[in-house]
C-alpha cells in the first residue's frame, strides 16, 4: 500500500505531514543518520544517469541550433518557428534542473534548497507542462509550414511576414499558459519542520485525496482539463504532425514523377541542365521522405507513451481493488521510463528538424569557424562564395519550378542537397 493510503487526512494537511513524517521517517523524534534524496526510487535512477546526458544534448545541442537559426542570412517563418521551438525545449529542460539538483547530497541536505525545491514545485510543474505543450504544436507548426512551402512553391518565396509568426506565437503561448493553468491546483502540498527545526519536510497529495476537505467539483474540473490536455497537446498534434507529413511524401513523389517525365522529353537533348538534375533531385526527395517519417515515428513513438499514466488514472476506478494496488505499485516504476522517453523525444527535435539539413550543417560550420577566426572556412561554406556563384544559378535557372518546392524547406527544415 502507498505512503498516501497509511496517511491520515484530517483537513489540516500540514499537521497530517507531520504527524506521517513522526511515525515514518523521524521515528520518536529522531534525525536519520543520513538525510533523504528529494527524488527516490526509479526517477532517483533517472536523474542521476540518464538526465545528465539528455540535459547536454537538449541545451548544448539547442542553443548551437540557435546560433544558426538567429544568424543574419536566416531570417524565414521556418526559422523563427524553429528558434521558438529550440528556446521552448532549452525551458523545459531548465525546470527539471531542481530536481535533478535534489538526488545529490549538497543540495538535498541543504535547508533551504529543500525549502526552495518544496515551494516551487508547483510552479516548476506547471511551466514543465507549458513549455511541452508549446514545443507539440509548435511541432505542427513546422508541419504546416513545411507542407504549404513544397505545395505551393511559388506562393511568397521570398515574402517574410513577422507578424503571422507574432500572432501565432502569442496564440500558441496563452493556449499553453490557459490550458496547463489547472496544475496549480492539481495537487497540494503539506509541510513540516522536522529535527529540531533544521529539516523542512514536504509531502504531495492529490486533490482527490482531500475529498470531503475540498469540493468534489474541483476533482472533476481537474479530470476534465487533465483529459483536455492529452487531446490537444497529443493527440491531436500527433494525428496533424502524421497526416502533413505524409502529404508532404505524395507531393513530393508527384513532383519526382513530373520531373522524370520531363527529363525523358528531353533526352535528345544532352547539354540540357534540366537532365543532368534529375539524378540530383530524385536522391534529395529520398532523403527527404527518409527524414519526414523519421519526425513521424519519432513523435509517435516518444509521445504516445507520456498519456500511458495518465490513461491508468483515467480507468482506475472501473478496476478491482487487486488491479489499482498493482497499478501504484507500477507507477514509479513507469514514470522513469515514460519520463526519460518523451525527453528523448524533446532531444531529437532538432536532430531530425535541423541538423539532417546540409545546408543547416554547413551554416553552423562557418559560425563556429568565424568565431575561431579562420575565415577561410567561413567563405568556403558561407554560400556566398563568388567563385562558383554565377555558374551555379545558371545551371539551377532551368529547374527553377522544379526545384521550388524543396528550395523552400533549405531554411533548415528539410534541405538535404
Amino acid at each position: 500500500m502507498s505512503d498516501q493510503r497509511r496517511m491520515i487526512i484530517t483537513g489540516d494537511l500540514d499537521y497530517d505531514v507531520r504527524v506521517w513524517a513522526a511515525k515514518n521517517i523521524f521515528v520518536n523524534g529522531t534525525c536519520p543518520e543520513m538525510y533523504k534524496p528529494l527524488i527516490t526510487g526509479g526517477m532517483n535512477a533517472f536523474y542521476v544517469y540518464v538526465f545528465p546526458v539528455q540535459f547536454f544534448l537538449g541545451v548544448i545541442g539547442n542553443a548551437l541550433n540557435l546560433c544558426v537559426l538567429l544568424s543574419r542570412h536566416m531570417r524565414s517563418e521556418a526559422n523563427y518557428l524553429l528558434s521558438a521551438l529550440a528556446i521552448a525545449d532549452i525551458l523545459l529542460f531548465l525546470t527539471m534542473l531542481p530536481a535533478a539538483l535534489g538526488v545529490w547530497p549538497s543540495f538535498y541536505t541543504n535547508d533551504y534548497f529543500r525549502r526552495f525545491y518544496y515551494h516551487s514545485h508547483t510552479m516548476r510543474h506547471w511551466f514543465s507542462n507549458v513549455f511541452s505543450c508549446i514545443t507539440s504544436w509548435l511541432i505542427l507548426a513546422v508541419s504546416v509550414e513545411r507542407y504549404l512551402g513544397i505545395s505551393s512553391p511559388m506562393h511568397a518565396r521570398g515574402e517574410w511576414r513577422e507578424s503571422r509568426v507574432r500572432y501565432l506565437m502569442i496564440m500558441v503561448i496563452v493556449g499553453s499558459l490557459s490550458l496547463t493553468a489547472f496544475h496549480h491546483f492539481e495537487y497540494k502540498y503539506g509541510y513540516a519542520t522536522m529535527c529540531n527545526g533544521t529539516l523542512t519536510y514536504g509531502k504531495l497529495v492529490p486533490i482527490d485525496r482531500l475529498v470531503p476537505y475540498i469540493s468534489s467539483l474541483q476533482v472533476r474540473v481537474v479530470t476534465i482539463l487533465k483529459t483536455l490536455q492529452i487531446v490537444l497537446v497529443v493527440i491531436l498534434p500527433l494525428i496533424g504532425i502524421v497526416v502533413l507529413n505524409l502529404k508532404i511524401i505524395l507531393v513530393l513523389r508527384r513532383s519526382s514523377v513530373l520531373v522524370t517525365r520531363s527529363a525523358k522529353s528531353s533526352i535528345d537533348d544532352p547539354n540540357d541542365e534540366f537532365l543532368r538534375d534529375t539524378d540530383s533531385r530524385q536522391k534529395r526527395d529520398r532523403k527527404v521522405t527518409i527524414t519526414v517519417l523519421a519526425i513521424i515515428a519519432c513523435f509517435f513513438l516518444t509521445h504516445t507513451p507520456s498519456t500511458l499514466p495518465f490513461i491508468l488514472e483515467l480507468i482506475s476506478p472501473i478496476m478491482t481493488p487487486s488491479q489499482r494496488d498493482f497499478i501504484r505499485r507500477l507507477m514509479p516504476e513507469l514514470g522513469p521510463v515514460v519520463h526519460g522517453w518523451l525527453l528523448t523525444g524533446k532531444v531529437m527535435n532538432f536532430v531530425l528538424f535541423c541538423m539532417s539539413s546540409v545546408y543547416f550543417r554547413r551554416r553552423l560550420r562557418a559560425i563556429i569557424w568565424s568565431r575561431c577566426g579562420c575565415e577561410k572556412h567561413l567563405k568556403k561554406y558561407s554560400g556566398i562564395s563568388c567563385g562558383n556563384s554565377a555558374r551555379w544559378q545558371a545551371m539551377r535557372m532551368n529547374t527553377l519550378v522544379y526545384r521550388e518546392s524543396v528550395a523552400r524547406q533549405s531554411s533548415c527544415i528539410t534541405q538535404v542537397e
